[in-house]
């Protein structure tokens, strides 16, 4: 049934019942697919490697969330997909019904894609989420491992860190807390919806590596959600195709990039995770391994092959998160559409590039609070 308000949609109304169903769907799928037990396969690897035998490990992941059910679907599970197909009949085919339907549209591939991890579905389901890699993605990927760079000296531990971003954060009036989490994947990250910034303890820093998480987490994803935030529809602050994260990542590169900061050995990592990826689809966790040791140390070379590997079905086979592709098709893709375009235009909210003039057509918007240093400086 279509309701209607004096005779137009009643897109308030969609939008907060919207919002509400992404809050109980939009799970953190890395938290199911970073495994449970890391440090004793991790162990076990190094042992067999110092022997010279390969070895696959054997990942064991957290229960799941009821909704996420390895091999069925819960009631819970089947209620969210029905809601979400009746809101496809309450909106129009107007500009923010087309908006409104890619969000919805995200939903249903984000619940498929979490309720995979660990089954022969989730290399699928992951490409089909996040897409592969493409030819571009990877001629830069190639190019650029092939050159070496300064190992930064890293010497700023958590408390110093804490302090510069708390420093950073007061000066932008940003209300976020820093935390101390642990993690496998990342020393720094930021949960938007608690309003978190979250530090890996037993990771360091250098002045130029803080930095450019500064820039990547703050001014490329926390200023583009707390824009999101002032948007008549608070849809905009939570991402509305799922082609947005590739955007987000991107722009956050981008930004590191604008700011003047030295990110050669960030993007040579992230030219080793396409690569990863990319052998990941057809080889094993060992086998890709040994391919990434060509150009990383064995740690970063296991750190990598993990990123890539995590969540699929079995270690011995053919298979692929591939999430981490995201960083450089996102920076291309960006790069791209700032030939023409301003950088202002991607801060009114989170959205992908391709979702733009959609969103510029929207009546009502508010402009962007928040905008890195060198878009005011450029008067972008």
């Amino acid at each position: 049934m279509i309701h209607q308000k004096n005779g137009f949609y009643d897109y308030t109304r969609i939008d907060q019942k919207l919002c509400q169903l992404a809050s109980a769907i939009e799970t953190n799928v890395l938290a199911y697919i970073n495994p449970q037990n890391l440090p004793e396969e991790k162990t076990k690897f190094f042992e067999y490697l110092g022997k010279n035998e390969p070895y696959n490990p054997v990942f064991s992941y957290i229960p799941r969330n009821p909704i996420y059910s390895y091999f069925t679907m819960s009631p819970t599970f089947n209620t969210y997909k029905l809601e979400l197909k009746e809101l496809l009949t309450e909106i129009g085919d107007d500009t923010l019904g087309l908006i409104l339907e890619k969000k919805i549209i995200d939903l249903f591939d984000r619940m498929e894609m979490s309720r995979s991890v660990g089954t022969q579905n989730f290399t699928g389901n992951a490409e089909s989420y996040y897409g592969g890699v493409d030819t571009a993605t990877e001629r830069f990927a190639q190019e650029f491992l092939s050159k070496s760079f300064e190992i930064e000296k890293m010497t700023m531990g958590f408390d110093e860190a804490k302090k510069n971003i708390e420093l950073f954060l007061k000066k932008k009036r940003l209300h976020y807390k820093v935390n101390k989490k642990e993690s496998a994947g990342s020393k720094f990250s930021v949960n938007i919806r608690t309003k978190e910034i979250l530090i890996n303890p037993n990771q360091t820093f250098s002045a130029n590596s803080l930095q450019r998480l500064i820039a990547h987490e703050i001014e490329g994803h926390i200023y583009r959600y707390e824009n999101g935030l002032k948007q008549p529809y608070k849809i905009f602050s939570r991402g509305l195709s799922k082609e947005t994260l590739e955007t987000e990542e991107g722009l956050a590169v981008y930004v590191e990039q604008q700011q003047g900061i030295n990110i050669d050995s960030q993007l040579k990592e992230y030219s080793g995770r396409v690569h990863a990826i990319s052998t990941a689809m057809k080889h094993s966790f060992y086998e890709t391994f040994t391919e990434l040791r060509k150009y990383f140390s064995d740690e970063d070379a296991f750190n990598i092959t993990l990123r890539a590997k995590r969540g699929v079905y079995k270690q011995d086979e053919g298979g692929a998160f591939t999430k981490d592709a995201l960083y450089l098709k996102g920076m291309l893709l960006v790069k791209e559409f700032l030939k023409e375009r301003s950088v202002t235009e991607l801060y009114y909210g989170r959205y992908a590039t391709n979702d733009t003039p959609l969103v510029l057509d929207i009546a009502g918007l508010v402009k962007p609070k928040y905008l890195p240093e060198f878009v005011k400086s450029k008067k972008q």
